[in-house]
């Protein structure tokens, strides 16, 4: 069975960092970052058929995390050179980190209101639910909480310690029989997908020129 896969958008990584920040999560650091996401994405994936950032996401010992938004957040953190020139243009522009000797982990601020163009009205429903319901709570919190989510426990049980496992979007439906029917909707949609992956290669290699 095919991974259910969606397409990452680095834009809105960047303004959904923002939107909390704005809101007024002032212990914004990583960790929390990707559990308010993870939360935001489930949220909207059960009731409308897609995540709002459209990360893949890996169990690992704290939690659920999206994977590549966890690594951006780490690149920005360390400063990497290597990070991509566009996304870091868009944390330059909408974040800050704040470090301080008061908090043991540095933090991301909002330097400006967060671009909700970016957003359909549905992922901001997203995004103020997960605000609303976890914002408040410390990230350490979260993390144990993750821990008893369905989805983390399926994919956990694959993981050795230490280390990491991705977890198909599948799994995010354990414990929601509600949403039945829109996972079949999920799976109907990624099988579209491929098949059309699959016609556009094959339109590919039928194009190129042949030498003989």
């Amino acid at each position: 069975m095919t991974q259910i896969r969606f397409r990452f958008t680095p834009e809105k990584l960047v303004q959904a960092l923002t939107f909390f920040a704005r809101r007024g999560v002032r212990d914004l650091d990583k960790m929390k970052a990707a559990k308010l996401l993870f939360h935001a994405d489930k949220y909207h994936l059960l009731k409308y058929g897609r995540p709002v950032i459209g990360d893949e996401y890996a169990c690992m010992e704290y939690g659920p995390v999206p994977s590549t938004s966890l690594n951006v957040m780490n690149d920005v953190l360390a400063g990497d050179e290597h990070f991509p020139p566009t996304a870091k243009d868009l944390f330059d522009e909408y974040l800050t980190v704040e470090k301080s000797v008061f908090k043991k982990y540095p933090v991301f601020r909002a330097k400006r209101e967060p671009d909700l163009d970016v957003f359909s009205d549905s992922d901001i429903e997203a995004l103020d639910y997960s605000f609303q319901t976890f914002g408040a709570k410390s990230a350490w919190k979260l993390s144990q909480e993750s821990h008893q989510e369905p989805c983390w426990k399926a994919a956990n049980q694959g993981r050795s310690p230490g280390s990491s496992v991705m977890m198909d979007y599948r799994l995010f439906f354990e414990g929601h029989p509600e949403a039945a029917d829109m996972l079949r909707l999920v799976e109907a949609q990624q099988e579209d997908r491929e098949a059309s992956d699959d016609f556009a290669a094959y339109r590919g290699r039928a194009a190129e020129p042949v030498f003989g």
